[in-house]
């Protein structure tokens, strides 16, 4: 059997991703410090399921994480879910602001890339999650914008190194998202107003999102790589 690694698989959209891919696949919910939150992942999802507790902001996590997913069996398919998000003024960036950005949404995922380009199998896929703010650039979120938007061209550049392996990588860049970790950090005023924004009027679901990064992982998305798919409810 098959394994899929879900970096970040333990809470909200990651979550969902890896109870989806547990159809197809062995599953390894990657987490970094919620062991607790991973591990309900895994028991729902039964047999074939394991956690694996990893750093993925360094190298020695991703490949913890990647040797987990080995262990059950050739990796398919690998889902970066990993990512935090503030609203930090852009007069308040600092040096270490951004450097602990950088590290936490786009060199871990550019990590990922390198592995998954070493690790998956031919005709495997590696799926990235994004966010709107690349493209919408929301106020106080400089910082988190810019590295959204360098994970969104680095995943189109592997995608034209590794199509000779018949490996594809994709990007999916959910709206706003109802998961536990908007409702801790957003104002409830501000979380109605992104209600309002799509063209669907609702928050997004995790099990939204899933449904976008199940299908870019199967077979029927095997003529798509190098994309940036808008899961956004419309969102402009």
């Amino acid at each position: 059997m098959t394994s899929a690694l879900v970096i970040g698989g333990g809470g909200g959209i990651g979550a969902a991703v890896a109870q989806r891919l547990a159809a197809e696949h062995a599953v390894v919910v990657g987490y970094r410090d919620r062991r607790d939150r991973a591990e309900a992942v895994a028991a729902s999802i039964g047999a074939g399921a394991v956690v694996c507790g990893a750093d993925v902001r360094h190298e020695d996590g991703v490949a913890e994480a990647f040797d987990a997913a080995e262990k059950l069996g050739p990796i398919h398919t690998v889902v970066h879910c990993a990512g935090a998000w503030d609203f930090t003024r852009v007069t308040d960036l600092t040096e270490a602001s951004l450097d602990d950005d950088y590290a936490t949404n786009l060199r871990s995922a550019l990590l990922t890339l390198a592995a998954a380009g070493r690790r998956v199998v031919d005709g495997g896929r590696v799926i990235l999650v994004s966010s709107a703010a690349a493209y919408l650039a929301p106020g106080r979120q400089v910082s988190y914008a810019a590295m959204k938007a360098g994970l969104e061209a680095g995943s189109r550049a592997a995608a034209k190194e590794l199509g000779k392996r018949g490996i594809t990588v994709n990007v999916v860049r959910p709206g706003a998202t109802d998961t536990q970790r908007l409702r801790d950090s957003t104002a409830e005023k501000a979380i109605e107003a992104m209600s309002s924004m799509p063209a669907l009027r609702r928050l997004g679901t995790p099990d939204d999102i899933a449904d976008v990064v199940a299908f870019l992982a199967s077979d029927q998305a095997r003529w798509v790589t190098g994309a940036v798919v808008d899961a956004t409810g419309g969102l402009w």
